[in-house]
């Protein structure tokens, strides 16, 4: 992650951020920020993925909880398996 993700490591503290890499880690930060994430790191996610990935990151997850599950479905509009 670069410089303008330090907003986002209140969400990854168990991790070295500045180790991680967004494509290759995509689902697991997709995760992080729909489930913990605030309103600054949701922004970012959206500008950082497209709207495919996070619906897919969303409908497979086995690490979201059912709360955060259902309010990402409705807001996302993506009915699913979840």
């Amino acid at each position: 992650m670069d410089k303008k993700t330090e907003d986002l490591r209140p969400f990854f503290w168990d991790i070295e951020i500045e180790k991680i890499d967004i494509q290759k880690s995509r689902d697991f930060i997709i995760e992080r920020i729909l489930e913990l994430g605030d309103s600054i790191a949701v922004r970012w996610l959206f500008s950082t993925y497209p709207p495919a990935d996070i619906k897919r990151a969303l409908t497979q997850s086995r690490t979201l909880s059912k709360k955060s599950q259902n309010f990402w479905e409705l807001m996302l509009n993506a009915p699913g398996n979840v």
